[in-house]
């Protein structure tokens, strides 16, 4: 876990602002106001102490430095620096425990300030760095991680389905039984169990669009999107053979009645199987090849085209097209 150190802590080991201004430089990083993380084992005299908390067991130091992976280590380390700090009765939920748990965060949004989420059964607060819901909360619905009050992961995956959009929602708890840490039925049964007074119907769409068969966060942000579009016909990860029944592919989603094919390139897609990639790109090169062959039109699906409409509305009308060949 990171460690979140506040300045009156600071102060009560014997730092003056002037130090506490120099580690700023070597072995600390503001969090908010009052609170940082340490963020190195430093070795000057003066910071036994910081140097002392990196040290320890079980610490993780801020080592991500770019991209969504720095987006979630910084708001994970925001949400840490709240263990203690809570209104009474708050919880952390949402996002944060989606991070306490170990589930991704699919994406974020551009203007999204990193803000801290948490549940409270009596009242509801928004301060520039915390977020709390007023929300009725059955004390089962909590658990202690890390010396930390959160939700849950059913309850965390009920409240995410509930308060974001589907795409996200979906992709979570997809990630969430892919880890196995629920099924798709005992996240129903959980669902039905704790019905909500608002937004029910958006918690029956995500258990209507979840599916074991994905393989990445990616995949089930394309499959919400073929359902937003009207997309029909996808079924995900299918297998392609040949004439004579020889294995050609398996497909991230394939419409087989309309021979189309929409395959999601992750960014490490061409690093998995091989040091090279560039032998992973010529081998996916030729498996398109075949398909191709095969009568098969294929779209490659890049993270960027996820949050745009072209894409989806090209293989709409392709298989709109093929439909209309075909009657």
């Amino acid at each position: 876990m990171h460690v979140c150190v506040s300045a009156a802590q600071l102060r009560t080991a014997g730092w003056s602002t002037y130090q506490i201004s120099q580690a700023l430089k070597c072995c600390l990083n503001k969090v908010r106001r009052g609170v940082y993380v340490v963020t190195a084992e430093c070795s000057l005299p003066d910071h036994e102490f910081t140097a002392a908390l990196a040290s320890a067991e079980g610490v993780w130091l801020p080592h991500e430095t770019s991209g969504m992976r720095k987006q979630a280590e910084e708001l994970s380390i925001k949400a840490r620096s709240y263990v203690g700090r809570l209104p009474p009765g708050a919880v952390l939920s949402h996002r944060s425990a989606l991070i306490a748990h170990g589930l991704p965060i699919p994406y974020f949004d551009r203007c999204d300030p990193l803000t801290v989420e948490a549940v409270h059964p009596g009242r509801g607060s928004r301060r520039t760095n915390l977020f709390v819901r007023y929300r009725d909360l059955d004390p089962s619905a909590v658990i202690v991680l890390d010396d930390c009050s959160v939700t849950t992961v059913e309850q965390t995956l009920l409240d995410v389905s509930r308060d974001y959009p589907l795409a996200f929602a979906v992709a979570v708890v997809d990630a969430a039984i892919r880890k196995s840490l629920v099924t798709a039925e005992s996240f129903r049964t959980y669902c039905e169990a704790h019905p909500v007074r608002t937004r029910q119907r958006r918690i029956a769409a995500v258990i209507d669009n979840i599916d074991e068969r994905r393989e990445s966060i990616g995949e089930s942000i394309c499959a919400v999107r073929f359902v937003e579009h009207s997309i029909s016909g996808f079924e995900p990860q299918v297998t392609i053979l040949d004439e004579r029944g020889n294995f050609v592919a398996r497909t991230d989603f394939a419409n087989e009645s309309v021979k189309t094919i929409a395959e999601f390139d992750g960014a490490g897609k061409y690093y998995l199987d091989t040091t090279d990639p560039k032998i992973a790109f010529e081998h996916e090169r030729q498996r398109e090849y075949q398909l191709r062959n095969l009568g098969y039109t294929v779209f490659r699906i890049k993270w960027a085209d996820l949050f745009a409409a072209d894409l989806f509305l090209r293989i709409k009308a392709t298989i709109a097209n093929r439909r209309n060949e075909q009657a």
